[in-house]
């Protein structure tokens, strides 16, 4: 199932008067988890099956996002998804004490579902070397917030460093997110590369979908 939480309907491919590539970031965050094109880019969660909530307008940073992120994941709930890999963050209308675990919308709502069940993934963030802290919605205290690491296993310069308002640790766990193996969006046989803690965090999520399948 896929819906578009922006214009409010179930087409997310990019459609006349969408910003120009509204749907790039959605859809290498996509393949990263869930593509399946052996010999080029398979994910770790290639099987699954995926709804799609695209909330992010590409054109502006206002709070009206964060709204969309909540419909979307109310949404994902309400269908019985079990896993939300979520490749975003808010920051530019809080300050560094609202990253508490309790106060922003986004961090509010990830902590529900994942009190209804739903194991939610977020992104730190690339805030590394500008405020120099995670987002929302990677405070939450119940959201599994993922760090990015090179190759090398040595952290990425980018990567958003914890610890949370309240003196949590974040992020808690790290995957690759430099130079990740992605799709080029709009082809269906080209590839790239890409990074930042969008790419980690699904690639998170998808062990998180090998371990549900293990142990449901």
């Amino acid at each position: 199932g896929a819906w578009d939480f922006i214009n409010d309907d179930p087409i997310v491919i990019d459609e006349p008067g969408d910003p120009s590539g509204q749907d790039y970031h959605g859809t290498i965050t996509l393949s990263t988890i869930g593509g399946y094109a052996p010999g080029a880019l398979v994910g770790p969660a290639f099987a699954a099956g995926f709804y799609l909530a695209k909330t992010e307008d590409t054109s502006q940073e206002v709070p009206a996002e964060e709204d969309f992120w909540v419909e979307g994941i109310e949404w994902l709930e309400a269908q019985g998804c079990d896993l939300v890999s979520s490749s975003l963050g808010y920051d530019d209308w809080y300050t560094f004490a609202d990253f508490d675990g309790n106060t922003c919308t986004t961090t509010i709502a990830a902590d529900q579902a994942a009190a209804l069940g739903v194991a939610v993934f977020n992104s730190a963030g690339n805030n590394r070397q500008t405020t120099g802290t995670i987002n929302a919605p990677a405070d939450g205290d119940s959201v599994i917030t993922i760090g990015a690491v090179r190759l090398t296993g040595e952290i990425a310069s980018f990567s958003s460093p914890g610890p949370t308002a309240d003196g949590r640790i974040k992020p808690d766990v790290c995957a690759l997110g430099v130079s990740n193996h992605v799709v080029s969006p709009g082809s269906l046989d080209d590839y790239g590369t890409a990074s930042g803690t969008s790419l980690s965090c699904p690639l998170a999520a998808g062990v998180g979908a090998l371990v549900l399948c293990a142990h449901p």
